[in-house]
Parts: structure tokens; C-alpha cells; sequence
């Protein structure tokens, strides 16, 4: 979740819940070992084989999911937690892991409306209460998001994370003096989060404060310098506070790493159109609309 906050907050995750196997069930066993093992494809065969006879087991629909997940076959696993949901439509852990699946799919209503149904039987979960915000975020539905992140925050005060959230959802909400505050709490506990300083960054810019946003992104490039997000709004802040050059350089580093970077492209762009080179500016904002390869000038 992007301007004038960039990065999507960050969503803490409780991990996905297996549930304990059946001993009088030699597959399932064998299948929880392999799990056990991290040998996640072998465990899935053992899993459809254990559930072509026994159809109605929802742990063990549930068990192959989180197997799919760690495949990274998200629509596979997906369609298992579904399963097992309608096994045990009020199962606390299988709507959380439904949920989380969504939430990795960016499918954010149904993450929602899973958390949700898992929140009215255990209302006091911090992160049940903090995944609700980050999805109404992502549903641009931020005031609503303030709530749950402060429900969150009243039972874990001090999780830097969801402080975070809590100042990403506000600096949608443009209410910056707030944001500005939570981001200074959260990076009092998370000094190297990555996506809290870019957020805090992108806040204080928004409010006109390049100087203090500047340092910030150049901290989170320092902990992250794949990061093409992060390398384009520290160069478009670089911009605004007048230095041309390195925002260049920033810009040039970056197509060097992601060559068909279009935002890139056109942010270069802009910064020869500022220093006067139209050619040059013409031959960026061509590669950026897709009129011109790499190899034409």
C-alpha cells in the first residue's frame, strides 16, 4: 500500500497454524514429518493421498495448504483453505490462514472478511486487530483502520510495527502532525525498519520537510539498496531540494539495476528537462512510454 506513503504498511504476521497430526494414522506422520523436514512437495503428495479416502478432515486440508504456500502455489493453497473452511467454518486458525492467503494473493476484501469472522470469536488478538487495519488500508479505508490499530495497540503498546500502521493509516488520512509523532515512536523501537523509515520519510516530505525527509530515505537505500521504490523517492526528494546531480546519479543506479524501470525513466526524465539537456530529457521519456529499447537512442 502509494503516495503520498509509498510502501504498504507492514503486516505482522502470526505465521500459519498446522494442526497436530492423527498418530493412529501412518500417512499423516509421515506427511507431518516431511513438513517437519521442510520437505513441502513430498509432504503434499502424502496429503492428496491421505485425503482421495478421507475427504473430511479439515486439519489435514488445511496441513496441504500451508504445504502449497511454502511451494509458492498460493491459488492451490488457497483452494485447500477454502476446503477446510467449509469443514469448520468457524475454525479460528483455518479463517486466519484463509486470510493470510488472500492477504498474499492482495485478494484484500476476502482477507478482510476472513479476519473479520476470526476477530468475533477472539476480539482481544493483536494481530487479528492489526491484519484488519492493514487490509482496510489496502481498501483505501483508513479511518476505519485507525480504530483496530489502536484496539491493537492498547493490548501491545510497544509493538513497533503496528505503531507504524498506526502512521502510515494517518498519513493517508493527512493528518500529519499525528503520523509524524507515531513514526517518531516506531523508529524510537524499529530504528532499522525499513519500511517504517521510508513511510516516515515519505511523511515528512509530504509536509514539506525534504530536509528531514532526504536523510531518512538515504538511511533506508544504506539498509536496502536493491530497493527501486525506495531509490526513486529519495531522487525525486533530492529533486525537490534542489540537487540535480545526485538525484541523477541515484536515478542512473537504479536503471542500472532495473533497465526497463519506467517511473525511473521518467523521473530521469524530468531531472535533464531541470538541467536544461532536452535531448536528453526527449530520449528518457520516450524509453518511459515505451516508444524506444534499450538499444535506440
Amino acid at each position: 500500500m502509494s503516495s503520498p506513503v509509498q510502501n504498504p504498511p507492514c503486516n505482522r504476521s502470526r505465521g500459519t497454524v498446522t494442526f497436530a497430526h492423527h498418530i493412529d494414522q501412518p500417512l499423516d506422520e509421515q506427511a507431518w514429518r516431511l513438513m517437519e523436514q521442510g520437505r513441502y512437495g513430498e509432504a503434499a503428495l502424502l496429503y492428496k493421498e491421505i485425503l482421495r479416502t478421507r475427504k473430511r478432515i479439515p486439519g489435514w486440508w488445511n496441513n496441504l495448504g500451508y504445504c502449497y504456500l511454502r511451494l509458492g502455489e498460493l491459488e492451490a493453497a488457497l483452494d485447500c483453505y477454502r476446503t477446510a473452511l467449509k469443514l469448520a467454518p468457524r475454525n479460528i486458525d483455518i479463517l486466519i490462514n484463509t486470510g493470510g492467503c488472500y492477504q498474499r494473493l492482495e485478494q484484500w476484501a476476502e482477507a478482510y472478511r476472513c479476519f473479520y469472522r476470526a476477530w468475533k470469536y477472539q476480539p482481544r488478538d493483536v494481530d487479528l486487530l492489526n491484519n484488519l487495519g492493514v487490509c482496510l488500508v489496502q481498501l483505501e479505508r483508513p479511518e476505519e483502520a485507525l480504530d483496530y490499530y489502536r484496539q491493537a495497540l492498547a493490548l501491545a503498546p510497544a509493538e513497533g510495527e503496528i505503531i507504524g500502521n498506526l502512521a502510515a493509516a494517518l498519513a493517508r488520512c493527512r493528518r500529519w502532525p499525528e503520523a509524524v509523532s507515531c513514526f517518531e515512536k516506531a523508529l524510537r523501537l524499529l530504528p532499522e525498519d525499513v519500511s517504517i523509515i521510508n513511510n516516515a520519510a515519505a511523511c515528512l516530505e509530504a509536509l514539506g520537510k525534504c530536509y528531514l525527509a532526504a536523510p531518512l530515505y538515504a538511511r533506508a537505500l544504506a539498509l536496502k539498496p536493491g530497493e527501486p521504490q525506495i531509490r526513486q523517492n529519495y531522487a525525486a526528494c533530492l529533486m525537490k531540494l534542489g540537487d540535480l546531480a545526485t538525484a541523477r546519479k541515484i536515478v542512473e543506479g537504479l536503471l542500472r539495476l532495473y533497465p526497463e524501470h519506467r517511473p525511473a525513466w521518467q523521473l530521469l526524465g524530468t531531472i535533464y528537462e531541470a538541467t536544461g539537456d532536452t535531448g536528453a530529457a526527449a530520449g528518457c521519456y520516450n524509453r518511459a512510454w515505451g516508444l524506444t529499447s534499450g538499444g535506440e537512442n
